[in-house]
């Protein structure tokens, strides 16, 4: 087991984005977008 204390804006995985590209994605017209 582990604790991880979080404080603040602290990233635990560093060298990833705040916000994944996923939530980017969507469809339109029965197409993918966000995919670029």
């Amino acid at each position: 087991e582990m604790i991880v204390a979080v404080a603040g804006d602290i990233m635990r995985m560093p060298g990833l984005p705040k916000h994944p590209q996923a939530e980017r994605i969507d469809i339109e017209n029965g197409l993918l977008v966000g995919l670029e």
